[in-house]
């Protein structure tokens, strides 16, 4: 199907459910409102019935703008006097119509039912800043309760450096706890490996005292392999004095861990200078000494990757203290974030069959656009408000109204990852809605590159993006 005959299906086949894969020049919005208006003209619903979304909010400004002048110019220009006063009628009733950031859709849906939804009917909705201000005094509050008696997690977290960057301990550790809240919806544990911590770190403490020792003293103070190991033999010194002061066979492992931790992301013992002469000094060959250095370098990698793992899974479980916190200060001021917005929404929709079923009545068409930005909250909202079956609770189950879905995307936009995108959603729900009857278009014409600079850029991404190469070959 070529660019001009996936534009006519766009405005003709309006009892189809269509999947547009548009990137960004290609008019996909333009397309996305004619879409809108053709309906309307031809009254096949009305203008309140619609529910467009989008990304951003200046997007959706800009969609309601386009909207708007769209009607206007369409209802001077067309011919039939029915379709000029289904026109006149979305025009005056514009601002009823539903488009907005998927999130104000959701506080829509909120405070059109807050009892359904258990939530304060004057709940405030909470920016990004403001959201996380109150994670931040929840966070504080939980981390002095914490700090009398420390977790293992938290504290080994607190006993890492600020390796490489302006962020200490407590920062690091808060700034954790914010990217978890964000996935609070998942309350599964993550997945602990076996990982015998101190075995681990008696072990490559071994190996780096042994390195250390084969590079002192070099026959020439001035060996660059010298310098290039001097991380590793401080390092080791440290830990000795450590020992010779400390119990006989004592381990500090939270010390030790965040030592080999700091040294496996060193940049001097990283790109070691292999120096010249095939002794280093006597009794020590230089290719010897090399393949010693070479060892630990990728004992202390193996090192750092198993004890972040085994941290990370105890820091998922420890800081849902600081969550818990947070949601109760935001319970407290009747205040919902964005997660909120969606978690609440869903289990409306999901958990009553009344309410979804009104909704689904009232809302007959459906416009997403950046459908690619989409995560699992937003696609289940969606699809389960476009089912034809108001008892299916499973989103991955519900077959949609033909037509009431319209959705536009680009997958090789996803790299973005905004705000818990997942790519791997976007393809399931195309899959899915395939298997009920979607078409999926594909918009190729740019009206903003010229197609030497596109040919250009397609074929340097196309060995990476291979899961999309049909959509790239497409392209002109």
């Amino acid at each position: 199907m070529n660019d001009a005959e996936a534009r006519h299906l766009i405005a003709t086949a309006l009892d189809d459910t269509l999947v547009v894969e548009a990137a960004a020049g290609t008019g996909k919005t333009t397309e996305l409102v004619g879409r809108i208006v053709r309906i309307l003209a031809e009254g096949r619903t009305s203008v309140d019935k619609i529910v467009a979304v989008t990304f951003t909010e200046k997007a959706a400004g800009e969609l309601k703008l386009r909207l708007r002048e769209r009607l206007d110019r369409e209802r001077t220009a067309v011919q039939d006097e029915a379709a000029r006063r289904h026109l006149d009628l979305a025009l005056r009733r514009l601002e009823e119509a539903h488009i907005s950031t998927i999130h104000g859709f959701c506080a829509d849906l909120l405070r059109e039912r807050p009892v359904e939804a258990r939530i304060d009917p004057l709940f405030e909705v909470l920016t990004e800043d403001a959201a996380f201000r109150t994670f931040d005094d929840a966070f504080g509050r939980w981390l002095q309760e914490q700090l009398a008696d420390p977790p293992e997690g938290v504290r080994r977290a607190l006993r890492r450096t600020a390796f490489g960057g302006d962020d200490g301990p407590i920062d690091r550790l808060r700034n954790a706890a914010w990217e978890l809240t964000g996935w609070r919806d998942f309350t599964g544990d993550w997945t602990m490996n076996p990982f015998d911590r101190e075995a681990a770190i008696k072990e490559t403490v071994g190996l780096l005292h042994e390195v250390a020792d084969l590079t002192r003293s070099p026959s020439s103070r001035n060996d660059p392999l010298c310098s290039s190991t001097e991380p590793a033999r401080r390092l080791s010194d440290e830990i000795r004095l450590q020992q010779e002061f400390g119990d006989t066979g004592a381990v500090d492992a939270d010390g030790w861990e965040a030592g080999l931790v700091d040294l496996s992301r060193d940049r001097v013992l990283g790109n070691v200078r292999h120096g010249r002469g095939a002794m280093y000094k006597d009794g020590v060959r230089r290719d010897a000494l090399l393949s010693a250095v070479e060892e630990l370098r990728s004992r202390l990698d193996q090192f750092r990757m198993d004890a972040d793992a085994d941290l990370a899974a105890l820091l998922q479980r420890e800081l849902r203290g600081a969550t818990a916190r947070y949601e109760a200060l935001k319970s407290a001021a009747g205040a919902l974030d964005f997660l909120d917005l969606l978690v609440r929404a869903r289990d409306l929709v999901r958990g009553n069959p009344l309410v979804r079923r009104g909704f689904q009545e009232r809302f007959t068409h459906i416009f997403v656009d950046e459908f690619q930005d989409t995560d699992p909250l937003q696609a289940e909202i969606l699809l389960l408000l476009a089912a034809d079956n108001d008892a299916e609770t499973d989103w991955r189950r519900v077959r949609p109204v033909p037509g009431r879905l319209f959705l536009v995307g680009d997958p090789k936009q996803s790299i973005y990852r905004f705000r818990r995108a997942d790519v791997g959603i976007y393809r399931e729900v195309f899959r899915q809605l395939e298997g009920h009857g979607a078409r999926l278009l594909r918009l190729n014409t740019s009206f903003r590159s010229v197609p030497e600079i596109q040919a250009c850029v397609n074929t340097a991404f196309a060995p990476v993006m291979t899961w999309c190469a049909d959509a790239i070959a497409a392209a002109p």
